[in-house]
């Protein structure tokens, strides 16, 4: 097959004391998103659409929280390690189509700056990475400020 697609989502919860890292880079907010590692729901979402276009299972088959490797772990480093292992498999990154929902905080203000990390992560050109945000208008589990989603889509194209 010349092309491959994956869907990726991830979902955490907020937790005072936490750093919020959505998409490699630090956000200014009043409480942080749990998880075993630095708990970066967009990298995550990327990461299980790479790992599943390619067939290669999802991120918690490759980075296990019951591992303690992965304790507080940054994730542009699972990132980098799941695109070699799709990679390896003979692909590259066609495009990348991903959205944060959230009610805060506000992602457009580093729309562009997360566009650019995931694209030097990669090794892509930024307009192969498409970040976009929503809110659920104060419904549901975002709506109410509990956390934060992402959602992500991935285009493989054969090297």
């Amino acid at each position: 097959m010349n092309f491959r697609v994956g869907i990726g989502y991830d979902v955490h919860r907020f937790a005072k004391g936490r750093r919020c890292i959505i998409g490699g880079i630090e956000f200014q907010h009043e409480q942080g998103l749990l998880g075993h590692s630095d708990a970066d729901v967009l990298l995550h979402a990327i990461c299980d659409a790479l790992l599943g276009a390619a067939n290669l299972g999802d991120i918690g088959d490759h980075f296990p929280p019951s591992d303690d490797q992965f304790k507080d772990a940054d994730s542009t480093l699972l990132l980098k390690q799941s695109y070699a292992l799709v990679q390896e498999k003979g692909y590259v990154l066609g495009n990348l189509d991903t959205v944060v929902i959230c009610e805060k905080p506000k992602i457009k203000p580093k729309r562009q700056e997360i566009q650019r990390k995931i694209a030097h992560i990669l090794d892509v050109e930024p307009d192969q990475v498409s970040i976009k945000a929503t809110t659920e208008e104060g419904m549901g589990f975002t709506g109410s400020e509990q956390g934060i989603k992402a959602v992500a889509y991935v285009l493989l194209r054969k090297k």
